[in-house]
């Protein structure tokens, strides 16, 4: 007889085979082999090839699609398929379902908050002033009343414990989203020059506040200094209008490559073009929604052993400091003959990455969490 406890993760703006909620959260609760792991998310056709995980992909819809209001109901109706005894929710519009749920049965409840939804939507500049005053209005009202009714909260990001006080006074972990890659061994002293033939890297979400424009602009004013240089753009947009502002931007660019989708981009694509380049592009734009988070791409671009150019940053770049992993530069306005006279002259990782920068480092502390939950 089967007596795994079930575990049902929920998002709407995730796949079902979304890095974080599978291959980490997910992986590392099914791997105890006490829990059985479900995952619901947007449409995807991969399967996990993992005991213990089960995807269910229910969505298909675009970002700002009407239909998108209906996921709440296709999760609750999973629920009741399911049953089961602990829910992982990361989606802030699934919190008004899961409130009534605790309420109506007892389930325990874990708020897994990857962005700072407010403040991502106040600076997001997709949304209509009506639109965005309804969004505030909503996510404020949901995430206030999960101070009473969510059972413990995680975090995928220092700063939050400071920025959201509704998660005080109940039981709270860091999980940072470090990398799942393992550390390339041999990294030690690379030296890159302007004469060589580099190839430049961005990766992740396309976006005005990523710097994507930005990314491209600094590759064709450095081309003019070396001429043997490429760019890869590789991620997926959910805003159509900027996207048609960089496809539009690298027309007839022959030295520029987009790789991109209607959906996220599987994370095995983007590590084997993150494993083709030399060097990363991080020119994120540091408004107060990105200034005060720590991005993802770090720790995988650190244990696959790529330098990075970053924008003015001073935690980014202290904790780059650590391996000599990263330079940085104005990315809106940048000084190129100043970015390749310190490129020539930097030795990167004169220190090899450790296993702080790697998602195993947190799994305990996960799973302790977990267990502390369920038998509260």
């Amino acid at each position: 007889m089967d007596d795994k406890i079930k575990i049902l993760i929920a998002s709407v703006l995730k796949p079902a085979d979304d890095v974080r909620s599978c291959y980490k959260i997910g992986q590392t609760l099914a791997q105890t082999n006490k829990y059985e792991v479900n995952i619901i998310g947007f449409e995807s056709k991969k399967k996990v090839e993992s005991e213990n995980i089960f995807l269910h992909p229910l969505f298909k819809f675009k970002r700002n699609s009407f239909k998108r209001l209906k996921a709440p109901f296709i999760v609750l109706k999973k629920y009741f398929e399911l049953k089961p005894q602990l829910i992982i929710v990361n989606t802030p519009e699934l919190l008004w379902v899961m409130h009534i749920i605790k309420i109506l049965f007892g389930t325990k409840i874990i708020y897994d908050i990857q962005e700072n939804y407010n403040l991502n939507i106040k600076q997001n500049q997709i949304y209509s002033v009506i639109s965005k005053s309804l969004a505030l209005f909503y996510i404020s009202i949901n995430e206030s009343l999960s101070k009473h009714l969510i059972d413990g909260f995680i975090l995928a990001e220092d700063i939050y414990e400071k920025q959201l006080k509704f998660i005080h006074k109940k039981p709270c972990i860091k999980l940072l989203n470090k990398s799942l890659e393992e550390i390339k061994k041999g990294i030690n002293s690379i030296k890159l020059t302007k004469y060589d033939s580099l190839k430049f890297i961005y990766s992740g979400t396309i976006g005005k506040e990523y710097g994507t424009l930005e990314a491209i602009q600094f590759c064709k004013k450095l081309y003019n200094i070396n001429s043997k240089i490429t760019l890869i753009i590789i991620g997926y947009s959910p805003n159509i209008q900027y996207l048609k502002l960089v496809k539009e931007a690298i027309r007839n660019v022959e030295y520029i490559q987009l790789k991109t989708d209607g959906k996220p981009i599987p994370q095995s694509e983007i590590i084997a073009e993150i494993n083709n380049s030399d060097i990363a592009l991080l020119p994120y734009q540091l408004n107060p929604n990105i200034s005060g988070r720590f991005p993802t791409k770090i720790y995988d671009y650190l244990a696959l052993g790529i330098p990075m150019v970053i924008p003015p940053h001073a935690q980014w770049k202290t904790y780059l400091d650590q391996y000599q992993a990263g330079i940085c530069t104005e990315f809106n306005n940048p000084d190129i003959e100043n970015f390749v006279q310190e490129l020539s002259s930097t030795t990167f990782y004169t220190e090899s990455p450790t296993d702080e920068i790697q998602w195993k480092s947190q799994e305990m502390l996960l799973i302790e969490f977990t267990r502390k939950i369920i038998s509260k």
